[in-house]
């Protein structure tokens, strides 16, 4: 069979033209797959600036127009996000406000008690801080420690102002406002985490404490750092039942009965914080209403 001399280089022809188009497809394919990369890249950060960078890389490719819609997304999403933190802190801000105002109700009450949430905290705090807790697991504990004496409130008026010795049934009142503070806590879901704070401060690692007669590890670290406050702050300052003592030697008591009463490693913290002159104590001293009944009042 005869064939023509043209056909061969029409058949080169088509295979150069077929492996050139086919190189050609390789190689755009190859572009629109780093295209894809870049987007998806960017997509997977969230980032308003890796956005705006895959604005610019994919200009002139078929992904521009993507790329455009997602940086719209971006920004809009992080507008949203800006305003919802914004929104956050003001409610946090309003929160603290109230807990604040919670305390100083609570502290109120009693002329001898005035200051003494405030003081807890602060020497709760140190005391976190100190032993090496996050900064966030600090604040919770200065906020639990802020509150944890709220369940007082439902304490009568009478007992709270009594100077004498409470009959059993009035400290059985008493021995309940861990359990009133954490029924109050417990509807406000921002604060669940402060609950052990106020409703375990009264236990004692032995098991001699109240409400639940827990004992060790199963007293939360919140509530043990402020027990130790708590007392702290009591034993130095003015009580009807007793005159303030000298810091040093309630540290000599806090000691003596730690790990019995008291967390050692809490107590070693609140030392160290003494010695290096962190913890000041302030002074309070009792001064007396002139009209009768005669009550005791705080001055700082």
């Amino acid at each position: 069979m005869h064939v023509h001399p043209v056909w061969p280089r029409v058949m080169l022809g088509l295979l150069i033209s077929l492996t050139m188009g086919w190189l050609q497809a390789v190689r755009f394919a190859r572009k629109l797959t780093g295209f894809k990369r870049i987007l998806m890249s960017g997509m997977l950060t969230g980032s308003v600036q890796d956005a705006e960078q895959q604005v610019k890389a994919l200009r002139y490719s078929p992904f521009a127009d993507i790329a455009e819609a997602w940086l719209a997304t971006t920004n809009s999403l992080q507008h949203a996000y800006h305003d919802k933190q914004m929104q956050v802190w003001q409610q946090t801000q309003t929160l603290a406000e109230l807990m604040r105002m919670f305390a100083k109700a609570v502290d109120e009450r009693t002329p001898y008690l005035r200051g003494h949430s405030e003081r807890v905290a602060a020497y709760a705090e140190q005391i976190a801080r100190e032993m090496g807790l996050s900064a966030h697991d600090t604040e919770r504990v200065r906020l639990a420690a802020l509150l944890h004496d709220i369940g007082s409130l439902g304490i009568d008026d009478q007992i709270m102002a009594k100077e004498s010795t409470l009959t059993a049934e009035e400290f059985d009142s008493v021995k309940a406002h861990p359990l009133r503070g954490a029924a109050i806590l417990r509807p406000i879901e921002p604060l669940h985490d402060l609950i052990p704070g106020l409703e375990f401060h009264h236990e004692a690692l032995d098991g001699s404490g109240y409400p639940y007669g827990v004992k060790a590890d199963e007293i939360p670290l919140m509530a043990r750092i402020i027990s130790v406050a708590d007392s702290f702050d009591a034993m130095t300052t003015w009580r009807p039942y007793q005159a303030p003592m000298d810091p040093k030697y309630t540290l000599e008591v806090l000691e003596r009965l730690a790990g019995k009463r008291y967390d050692a490693q809490v107590v070693a913290a609140l030392q160290t914080l003494l010695l290096r002159g962190a913890i000041v104590v302030p002074v309070t001293r009792p001064v007396f209403d002139q009209d009768p009944p005669r009550r005791l009042r705080l001055v700082r």
